[in-house]
């Protein structure tokens, strides 16, 4: 009697295991993937939410330079940003300064002056973005305060920068990602040159 060989054939295709494995790496390679690129979107949008400020501030120059109407009326003093963190931290005002500086002095921004259908804009923060800190110096000191204004006088336009009952030399803005506590600190000064300083 002869005995038949039994013929073993190759069947290509992966085992269980091997399947496994292969759907493993790649829902890894994924997650580390989709993880730098939530953290760089991030990243991104702090950077361009201190980017945006800086441009709100020669917004508020150029205004003040081009003599730009509030309504129907030129701002005696000037344009103007303004930031109050204790009433909202998460957006801030471009504003028409309607007092004229020789007769008020420095003051307080007025509600009046930040009227959006007369040339004003309130600016929000993106979603997980706020102000979280106003300095002003003092000298070569900072000292934190909650509220705070730059504006700029025309014609040339002058710099003030005025926070509590007081003038200041320079300020520095600081806006916070809260998810991934990135900050950056948008600094103007008396010159009226503002800038990301980090």
């Amino acid at each position: 009697m002869k005995k038949f060989k039994s013929i073993k054939y190759f069947q290509p295709g992966l085992t269980f295991v091997e399947m496994i494995v292969s759907v493993s790496i790649i829902a890894f390679i994924t997650a580390i993937f989709v993880t730098n690129y939530n953290a760089s979107n991030k990243r991104t949008d702090i950077v361009m939410s201190a980017q945006s400020l800086v441009s709100d501030i020669h917004q508020a120059q150029n205004n003040s330079l081009g003599l730009i109407k509030y309504g129907d009326d030129f701002p005696a003093g000037g344009w103007g940003l303004t930031f109050d963190l204790a009433a909202n931290n998460t957006e801030y005002t471009l504003f028409a300064d309607l007092d004229a500086p020789e007769t008020s002095g420095y003051r307080e921004y007025n509600t009046d002056e930040g009227d959006i259908d007369k040339g004003a804009r309130v600016v929000k923060m993106p979603p997980q973005t706020e102000i979280s800190g106003l300095r002003i110096y003092v000298g070569v000191n900072t000292n934190p305060v909650t509220s705070a204004n730059v504006t700029f006088l025309p014609p040339d336009p002058r710099t003030n920068i005025y926070a509590s009952g007081a003038t200041s030399t320079a300020m520095e803005i600081d806006l916070k990602d809260l998810k991934g506590n990135n900050i950056k600190t948008v600094k103007v000064n008396f010159l009226g040159l503002a800038e990301v300083i980090n």
